[in-house]
């Protein structure tokens, strides 16, 4: 069966959402396709069976009010008058089981002396690594920074570009600082994927791309095809890599440069009162099996706590998976009520990264296809969308 549509944008994550609501503002038809049975990619409010309505966040989690791009889908949908304040818990380590404040962690000797010139040394052209060691010292790097950071990217982030984290944004004073939606950050991409102009395809896995006299030919796993004029790729980079293999080459092997890493993510339920460690917002592992566990405390719930722990991958099986979850939440596994595994990717990104985005800008230049996701300048929420409103400007340049 071959389906049409002018744009047809292949994934539904924030990347994917945005440019798709930006299409149905613009008054142009935009179909989705998404490989998974609902819409989000990495914004995934998980609603546990059997926790009467509670969800927790398996992927992406904290959104704030300097995230312009974001906030303009949120209001343009309407959500703005849903948004609602996290509670102000904060992360704490976890230290051989031991949960400890960041503050008890650090060398403030070291701290003192490497700040004063660490804080004249320039981001560009050094690593995640390079330079937080120069700006807190070795010492503070290895137990406090990197453990962090490694919880912020989900993988071993030492060799990212330092450039890639805590970008400076103009903040809007009439939204809080951080907030989330009552029914969690997911409501953002259902909202804006179920509006006038928009088609969403679920359980539609696209395995190739091919050009076509009207444009494009994507084929998925179920046997259709469907025919666009423009193609929007919202996937991780090795998946996009994977698709434009044969139309575009010089594109994917571009993308093929770009180093993707797996997490593999496991969400819980548990009784409020099995858990005794007071409300958090996350732990951070050092020296673990898993990289960060993120909690649903920063919205209270009277009955219930969740949590997603997110693995190293290729280290423990789902059984393993959850007896170092009762061990570190310091609970039986009989304890865990539900739980919900998941598969993510991240971007791995080197130093020079930004080289390569930029080549690969210059040759999409004049193309009727666009790529979007977390691996053109950043990995949040908001470099995400702003790739995609970026990407939508340059589909309204062509005219």
């Amino acid at each position: 069966m071959v389906k049409s549509a002018s744009v047809l944008i292949i994934g539904s994550g924030i990347a994917g959402t945005t440019f798709a609501h930006r299409c149905a503002r613009a008054g142009l038809p935009v179909t989705v396709l998404e490989r998974d049975s609902e819409p989000g990619g990495a914004l995934r409010s998980h609603r546990f069976a059997k926790g009467g309505g509670f969800w927790t966040e398996l992927g992406a989690h904290t959104c704030y009010n300097s995230y312009g791009t974001l906030l303009s889908v949120i209001e343009e949908c309407g959500l703005l008058k849903e948004l609602r304040p996290r509670a102000k818990v904060g992360f704490k380590f976890l230290v051989e089981n031991q949960v400890k404040s960041i503050l008890s962690q650090l060398h403030i000797l070291e701290a003192a002396r490497h700040l004063p010139l660490g804080l004249r040394t320039s981001k560009a052209g050094l690593s995640v690594a390079d330079y937080y060691t120069r700006l807190l010292g070795a010492k503070n790097y290895s137990d406090v920074l990197a453990p962090a950071f490694n919880a912020v990217m989900c993988q071993a982030a030492g060799g990212l570009p330092a450039e890639m984290l805590f970008k400076k944004r103009p903040r809007r004073a009439d939204v809080q600082r951080t907030y989330t939606l009552p029914q969690g950050l997911q409501s953002v991409v259902k909202t804006a994927l179920a509006q006038p102009g928009v088609t969403l395809a679920t359980g539609r896995e696209a395995v190739s791309v091919e050009r076509a006299d009207a444009g494009f030919e994507v084929a998925t796993a179920a046997g259709e095809t469907y025919q666009a004029r423009l193609l929007v790729v919202a996937t991780p980079a090795n998946v996009a890599a994977q698709l434009l293999r044969h139309a575009f080459p010089s594109v994917s092997e571009k993308l093929s440069r770009i180093r993707v890493e797996t997490i593999e993510t496991v969400g819980v339920l548990v009784p409020r009162a099995a858990v005794k460690s007071p409300p958090v917002a996350g732990l951070i592992a050092r020296d673990d099996l898993f990289y960060s566990a993120v909690s649903r405390d920063v919205v209270p719930d009277a009955t219930w706590r969740g949590f997603a722990f997110h693995f190293k991958p290729g280290k423990l099986d789902a059984q393993g998976k959850l007896r170092r979850i009762a061990d570190a939440l310091g609970i039986a596994t009989a304890d865990i009520v539900e739980s919900v595994f998941r598969t993510n990717a991240l971007p791995s990104p080197r130093v020079g990264h930004a080289a390569l985005v930029e080549s690969l800008d210059a040759t999409l230049t004049g193309m009727p296809l666009f790529l979007v996701g977390n691996y053109f300048e950043g990995v949040s929420i908001e470099d995400c969308a702003a790739r995609a409103a970026a990407e939508f400007t340059r589909l309204t340049s062509l005219g």
